[in-house]
């Protein structure tokens, strides 16, 4: 995998970011809002070959490909920079597809504006350009034709939401006006190519803006003091800010991944374009709009650039009508046979895959499921703990797939995480569990790091021969996710400790043998300073396990220690610093996941709108429930290359900057929204459960909607995702005790 800019990128998008600082600054954008333009910015990107970034050197240009173009558009966008530089570069594009050089040149030059009508040309209407109020010409497509349309002499300057100089051009059948360069299926394809790359441009222009707007508000909330506190440590303005900036950060992912699946011909590319496209709009929209609102009152105020960005991001995709007629594509695209001419993306770097040795690594374990996986197992499957099965375990482990990224001297294969997520994404294609080997995982690389040679040498073997599980005791009845606040004590007797309490939520404390147990060992002491962390055996006397089911079909459980008493080699790491070992198994407890539960739920819909009716036709056919199944679709492929991205910088030890809570709390929240969408679209044959005549998607709609708050509260519940966001992501002050 690979997600990194190349150093020439890089050093084009500092670049970029340095003339936009200067040329875009916000008293600039501020003096061009009455005319939707700043010509000595046009003037600037013309001289350092902006507009002729995509246009081949032999033309004029600098051939580059179209990362570089977002790059620029994404850079314009942090700075909201005035004028129709998206336009100007796919327009500039097709003038030297279609031959028109001497109009190309002046373009280049910057001597002439050249647009890009985005909608098509209809007889005896006008259009309403971007930066049509200066442009002295514009590429637009007439049936199958691709005309050029010079500037009549009516055209106006027209005062819109976002000032980006929108013109409007009304046209008669005069000869003058409309010019033919290219007529037939080829050009209408040329120029549908070119949309498809205005739709990427625009992306990533909006994800800058966004990103920007949020930062800008981020450190206004650093700044701001009330109640004698900066406001950014409040969870009512820090949360919201960090889902804006988790959905902003998949809005530039997806247009990344569109770029990659472009330069590898995918034949999902066209329907990735247009995710992006319709995921970043909305997204831009809530996220200056949370900017906006985190001013309060002054970001309703003409000398703040909180408006500027608000207005911005709203007029700028509606250039091609209701972005929503996006998602129709996305489900054309995907699913009813939609084709569309796309760009010529370049050289793209970015790598969404995991690579050969992963995908070896993959095949390996689902040859293992097909030949292990007996029917007798299958029945006893279940996608939560429930589905632990002993001797299965065993078979898993004595095959190297319970924990190949352990070390070898602890029975692992020294894997990397990339082999790790492989193997996981086939065992829920075999519908196989993940959960106690996932959790044990996290144990075990702990006990490798924090716990006595004694310990280890006891425990680890037993782990890596799949004899033996651990489930976790961080959780109290009254502390919740705060699990420093935890009650449940450990006293020292001798060589001995001796334990009494409880733990809530000690899932798989029914088929395990250890449970991580987090205790509180000085009283007296802060409350992440007086706790110690043991592995207390479940056969120790004294330890009760009583059942407690959940509305999604798991069974979790209630622990009870009542003089339990184990030997001081069960303790892991140093007295009174718990928190240290609880902090690392976090960590990784936080990693990037595969978004199983989105994949599974779009699955079903669309099977069912394959076989449902509507109006006499497949359901896949009507236009709401394409919208409704598009819109899916693009959170699944969000939550993916946020997943992705976690992924790849955990094993490329990238730092932290929130990476792992976005990919949890993006995935989960998302599921939730999903989930109550699609019950609704299948209703009321969704209400159904698995196995009853009728019931839609055999139940799955219904099961998906009980099962998705789960998520949101396992493993960190989204509260605590976004308060760990807010600061890794956006630098606010810690918004919880």
């Amino acid at each position: 995998m690979n997600l990194a800019f190349t150093e020439e990128q890089e050093l084009l998008r500092e670049t970029f970011a340095d003339l936009f600082a200067t040329e875009s600054s916000s008293e600039r954008v501020r003096r061009a809002e009455e005319s939707g333009f700043d010509a000595e910015l046009w003037g600037r990107l013309a001289e350092v070959g902006a507009f002729g970034i995509r246009v081949p050197e032999e033309e004029g240009g600098s051939g580059l490909g179209l990362l570089e173009a977002t790059i620029l558009l994404h850079e314009a966008g942090r700075r909201v920079a005035t004028g129709p530089i998206a336009e100007s570069v796919v327009a500039c594009r097709l003038l030297a597809r279609l031959g028109k050089r001497e109009l190309l040149a002046q373009a280049l030059a910057g001597e002439t504006i050249v647009s890009f009508a985005v909608r098509p040309l209809e007889a005896d209407s006008g259009l309403l350009l971007p930066g049509g109020g200066h442009a002295g010409a514009a590429v637009a497509l007439r049936g199958d034709d691709v005309v050029l349309v010079h500037r009549p002499a009516e055209a106006l300057h027209a005062p819109n939401l976002g000032s980006p100089g929108l013109g409007r051009w009304p046209l008669a059948e005069r000869s003058g006006d409309v010019e033919k360069l290219a007529e037939g299926p080829r050009a209408r394809e040329a120029f549908a190519a070119a949309l498809e790359e205005w739709k990427l441009l625009t992306a990533s222009y909006l994800a800058g803006l966004a990103r920007e707007a949020l930062e800008i508000a981020a450190a206004y909330a650093t700044e701001r003091i009330q109640f004698d506190r900066p406001i950014g440590t409040f969870q009512a303005v820090a949360h919201p800010l960090a889902d804006a900036v988790t959905d902003v950060e998949a809005a530039r992912l997806l247009v990344h991944e569109a770029l990659w699946a472009i330069a590898h011909d995918r034949a999902d590319a066209g329907a990735i374009v247009s995710m992006a496209f319709a995921w970043a709009t909305p997204t831009a929209t809530r996220a200056v709009r949370r900017a906006l609102h985190t001013h309060g009152g002054y970001g309703l105020s003409l000398e703040y650039d909180a408006q500027l960005y608000y207005r911005r991001a709203k007029a700028v995709p509606l250039l091609a009508g209701d972005p929503n007629d996006e998602l129709l594509h996305v489900a054309d695209r995907l699913w009813n046979g939609e084709t569309v001419s796309l760009p010529d993306a370049g050289a793209v770097p970015f790598d969404f895959e995991l690579g050969e040795d992963a995908e070896a690594f993959r095949r390996k374990v689902r040859s293992f499921f097909q030949e292990n996986l007996t029917d007798e197992l299958r029945a006893h499957s279940h996608f939560s703990w429930d589905g632990h099965h002993l001797e299965f375990n065993r078979r898993l482990a004595a095959a190297g797939l319970a924990f190949p990224s352990w070390p070898r001297e602890y029975g692992g294969e020294e894997r990397g995480v990339y082999d790790q997520h492989a193997m996981e994404e086939e065992f829920h294609r075999a519908g196989w569990t993940t959960h106690a080997l996932g959790t044990t995982r996290m144990v075990g690389a702990t006990l490798m790091r924090f716990a006595n040679d004694e310990l280890k040498r006891e425990v680890l073997p037993r782990m890596a021969s799949g004899d033996a599980v651990s489930s976790l005791g961080y959780t109290e009845p009254g502390s919740g996710s705060d699990v420093a606040a935890a009650q449940t004590r450990a006293v020292r007797d001798g060589d001995d400790w001796v334990i009494n309490g409880q733990k809530m939520f000690t899932s798989g404390a029914n088929v395990a043998q250890y449970v991580f147990l987090l205790t509180r060992t000085d009283p007296d002491a802060k409350k992440h300073r007086g706790l110690t962390m043991f592995l207390v055996p479940f056969e120790t006397p004294g330890v009760e396990i009583q059942a407690v089911h959940t509305l999604s079909d798991e069974r979790t459980n209630i622990t009870y220690y009542s003089d339990v008493r184990i030997p001081d080699r069960y303790r892991i790491g140093e007295v009174n610093d718990g928190w240290s070992v609880v902090a690392y198994a976090l960590e990784l407890e936080h990693g990037g996941t595969y978004p199983k539960h989105q994949r599974d739920l779009l699955d079903a819909a669309v099977e069912w709108a394959r076989r449902e009716r509507r109006s006499g036709r497949p359901a896949i056919e009507d236009p709401r429930v394409k919208e409704r199944l598009g819109r899916a679709a693009t959170h699944f492929e969000a939550a993916r290359v946020l997943s992705r991205q976690s992924l790849w910088a955990a094993a490329e030890n990238r730092g932290h900057r929130g990476e792992g809570p976005m990919s949890k709390l993006f995935q989960t929240e998302i599921l939730v929204e999903d989930a109550q969408d699609l019950l609704d679209l299948a209703a009321p044959a969704s209400l159904l459960r698995q196995g009853e005549p009728g019931a839609a998607a055999d139940g799955e709609f219904e099961f998906a909607y009980r099962l998705s708050p789960a998520p949101t509260i396992y493993a960190g519940t989204s509260e605590i995702m976004r308060s760990i966001i807010a600061q890794q992501a956006l630098g606010l002050p810690r918004s919880r005790s």
